[in-house]
């Protein structure tokens, strides 16, 4: 049986590289040994089944995969009540006079704003210049801007759709969209489910560059496959996300070279057909 060290907090490597900060790469033992703690303080994890066959993994390939439905149905389940809450900050494509952030709280840059509750009045002919907003808040400011109830004078930048398991994505269309109402470039993010930055867009466009420090992705019959190091509030294990995609290896014009995600769709076509009704209502 393995035996695993229960640690109080997060490790102080976590800390640094959710800043942003240098700090010494951990082992995948450790990253792997850390992960394990959080998620076996969760009601989930803690069935006596679960907690059998985490204590019995050597890797984390040995652990099974988490369905989608569960974490949908059970979302509470997933949480440690103990670990210790960190906001995960926002990370821009790029330096902006003034961003603001729509529909998720994020720990921001000096000089952004949160928009709660996507309040209109807020951004309407204000001096925004880069604008970061989940799929559907960015839906309802299509919306409004096609109504004539919205106008964003001062954007120039960069919109940055936040997609993430809770928000969802971008659906094939969405981007043409975003670009007759905004008239700017877009880049996308995908967050994990305390908001950590799994992966970005770059200013050559061509895919989205996955960070291996913060996550690790397999590919299960097409389907990725995720398991976020960073999530603490929210650790889940192998977690099968309802989205296909395809990983490669390249270098990348923008000068990163490292593991890459194109292809990306949704494998619940239910949801993208709600989504599109939201944007005909």
């Amino acid at each position: 049986m393995r035996v695993v060290l229960r640690l109080h907090g997060a490790p102080a490597w976590l800390h640094r590289a959710q800043a942003g900060l240098a700090a010494p790469e951990p082992t995948r033992e450790e990253k792997f040994r850390s992960l394990l703690n959080v998620a076996l303080g969760t009601p989930y994890y803690a069935d006596r089944h679960r907690t059998s066959q985490i204590l019995a993994a050597e890797d984390l390939c040995h652990l099974p995969i988490t369905p989608l439905r569960d974490l949908f149905d059970r979302r509470d389940s997933f949480t440690n009540p103990k670990a210790l809450h960190y906001r995960a900050a926002f990370q821009p494509p790029f330096a902006s006079r003034e961003i603001a952030v729509c529909g998720t709280k994020l720990a921001l840059p000096k000089g952004a704003r949160q928009i709660e509750g996507l309040t209109l009045a807020q951004l309407h002919l204000s001096q925004t210049t880069m604008l970061a907003a989940t799929p559907a808040a960015l839906r309802r400011l299509c919306a409004a801007i096609e109504a004539r109830a919205l106008a964003l004078p001062q954007l120039s930048d960069a919109i940055v759709v936040l997609g993430s398991l809770w928000d969802g994505m971008l659906l094939p269309g969405e981007r043409d969209m975003l670009w007759r109402c905004f008239g700017v470039p877009i880049f996308e993010q995908w967050l994990g489910l305390d908001g950590e930055r799994l992966a970005w867009e770059c200013e050559a466009h061509l895919s989205l560059h996955l960070d291996p420090r913060a996550a690790e992705m397999e590919l299960d019959d097409g389907e990725l496959i995720a398991t976020s190091w960073f999530a603490r509030s929210t650790p889940v294990l192998r977690l099968a996300t309802g989205w296909r995609g395809e990983i490669r290896w390249a270098d990348c014009p923008c000068g990163h070279s490292g593991p890459m995600l194109s292809s990306l769709e949704t494998l619940r076509p239910q949801e993208a057909g709600l989504a599109l009704a939201a944007i005909a209502g």
